[in-house]
């Protein structure tokens, strides 16, 4: 989701900042009254960067280096080049850890989850053969992620094969000084690749996008959609209308599908969210894993709040956050470019819905289809989400349509 890095129990001792704390990424206060995240000099909004010190003589250059032991070079915005987004450098010559060198996007109290996911699998990708490409990633989130501190990923090489090869991935964000591991292990994943191959056997479900959704995406390119919203709630929804807020989000162009003539008056189980995205930036021609990685990014934006909002209960979580996250991508490795026909980007959708939620857990399930129908990977991520007391019945009881 457009969360911070995850989170169990643990999560929820979360440490207090200025009388808020985090919850997943939403500020709540002690009383259970949310708090605007993106106004003004919120010093954890988007486009933080681990060094603002002001008192050097970088002037404005973005792209500087910076005086700090954190390592952190960029900071990132809705300009930054996704390949940007992604840059690591090794923590020492010859070895397999690595440090980020751009601040991740934090629309909240903590860092983007789709960011340490994303890099996770980059990192990997640094360790493997010419030829390998990712195609499958299973990862749990253990603690929510600071936008001051760099990551740090030690990649372990698990296993070489002649077609496949497995990497598993250990994620700190180091204190400023490098001496200690902060508050240990934020994110772990075990990431798989494979050289492209050819096969005598396909098929899939059809896509039929148009056919499905027509009333809400007939004549419409996918730029014509909104772009994506920070924090997709009803109260963030306002918030940004009242205030002019220009939604940012570096690395990809995030278009949302505007839902709720196709969601009114369906179950939970039947709701839909489509999602459109493209990077921005170029993308080193053929790179398939930088690709992957882009895919890796956008799966995980907002996707949690589709659960609370088909359930009526957009503006009534306490706590909200992403505890394990799988993708699996389906097809040869050029499916996953953005390049179409070196002429144009590509557009890929991200068709979402949720199919159970019990015992303060839910699950969040995507498909992700190319222009032409292709489908090129599938999700699947279990996240937490607590509610008001009362909150879930009361939007049974008054019958609430899905608006998403």
């Amino acid at each position: 989701m457009n969360s911070p890095n995850a989170r169990n129990d643990a999560e929820l001792a979360q440490r207090p900042r200025d009388g808020v704390t985090s919850l997943g990424n939403v500020g709540i206060d002690p009383r259970g009254q949310y708090k605007s995240i993106m106004t003004p000099g919120w010093p954890w909004s988007y486009g933080s960067s681990y060094d603002d010190d002001d008192d050097d003589d970088d002037g404005d250059d973005p792209t500087v280096h910076d005086k700090s032991a954190s390592g952190v070079v960029r900071r990132s915005d809705s300009r930054t080049p996704f390949a940007e987004l992604m840059a690591l450098r090794p923590v020492r010559d010859g070895g397999d850890d690595f440090r980020s060198l751009t601040a991740p996007y934090a629309p909240g109290l903590a860092t983007y989850g789709g960011h340490v996911l994303a890099q996770a699998a980059w990192a990997a990708s640094q360790t493997v053969r010419a030829g390998f490409v990712v195609h499958n990633v299973q990862c749990l989130f253990t603690l929510p992620g600071d936008a001051e501190r760099a990551f740090v990923y030690a990649v372990q090489r698990v296993r070489d094969g002649g077609s496949y090869c497995t990497r598993a991935v250990t994620v700190r964000q180091p204190d400023g000084d490098g001496s200690a591991d902060g508050d240990g292990v934020c994110f772990t994943c075990i990431c798989s690749f494979k050289r492209d191959e050819e096969s005598s056997f396909a098929h899939q479900h059809e896509a039929r996008l148009e056919a499905r959704y027509g009333e809400v995406l007939r004549g419409k390119r996918p730029e014509d959609h909104g772009l994506a919203p920070a924090i997709d709630t009803p109260w963030y929804r306002k918030l940004a209308l009242d205030e002019s807020i220009v939604e940012q989000f570096p690395g990809l162009d995030m278009r949302k599908v505007d839902m709720s003539a196709y969601n009114a008056g369906r179950p939970p189980s039947e709701a839909r969210q489509l999602q459109y995205y493209t990077c921005t930036g170029a993308l080193p021609r053929g790179d398939a894993n930088l690709a992957a990685c882009a895919h890796l990014y956008a799966s995980d934006r907002n996707s949690l709040f589709l659960i609370s909002s088909a359930h009526g209960v957009g503006d009534s979580f306490t706590g909200m956050g992403s505890v394990s996250h799988s993708v699996v991508f389906h097809g040869p490795s050029q499916d996953l470019l953005f390049a179409d026909g070196g002429r144009e980007r590509a557009w890929f959708c991200q068709e979402a819905w949720t199919s159970r939620s019990a015992a303060g857990r839910a699950l969040h399930e995507s498909k992700i289809w190319d222009g032409r129908g292709r489908h090129v990977a599938s999700t699947w991520q279990d996240g937490l989400i607590r509610v008001r007391r009362g909150a879930w019945t009361n939007a049974a009881l008054s019958n609430k349509p899905a608006k998403l």
